[in-house]
């Protein structure tokens, strides 16, 4: 699991989560430095228990804030926002691992006996698909201006082809 921040001069800033507790804070004995002036000098910890992530306030105060409540302890989730002073960070998991994880998702679906036919099945089938001469709205995407939106037509596939 990664910490996220952009820093003001737009650096993205990621840590790497793992076994050993970590502390954000102003100090420089904190694992994670961050240089805001809201932010106490061992401000919050993050620590892994049990399989999960958990974080608490080491009594700042200003308080820690978990997706724009303030906690003293709370059970991380992908995607929450932690904000420490004035500064967000963004709990997420590694892309690779991202990736890794829906590759092993395919390879248990086709272990189990679904084929990538069935599974690219199930894909379309969530897409919204267009009904019999049903007509659709196509825009352009990218820097052109687009002056009118394009009408599309879509009919029945020929089924007399020879």
């Amino acid at each position: 699991m990664r910490l996220h921040y952009m820093k003001k001069d737009g650096t993205q800033m990621e840590f790497e989560l793992g076994e050993r507790p970590i502390t954000i804070g102003r100090s420089p004995e904190a694992d994670v430095v961050i240089l805001d002036e809201k932010a106490s000098r061992l401000h919050c910890g993050i620590r892994l228990w049990d399989g999960e992530f958990y974080i608490k306030d080491l009594k700042s105060r200003n308080g820690t804030y978990v997706n724009g409540d303030r906690v003293d302890v709370a059970k991380l989730k992908l995607g929450d926002k932690i904000r420490v002073g004035s500064v967000v960070f963004s709990f997420d998991v590694d892309p690779a691992r991202k990736a890794n994880a829906a590759l092993q998702e395919v390879e248990e679906e086709i272990a189990s006996g679904k084929g990538y036919s069935t599974i690219l099945r199930e894909i379309v089938s969530d897409i919204d698909q267009p009904t019999a001469d049903s007509e659709a709205v196509a825009t352009a995407k990218g820097d052109v201006p687009v002056e009118q939106p394009m009408r599309v037509k879509v009919r029945k596939p020929r089924t007399d082809t020879k």
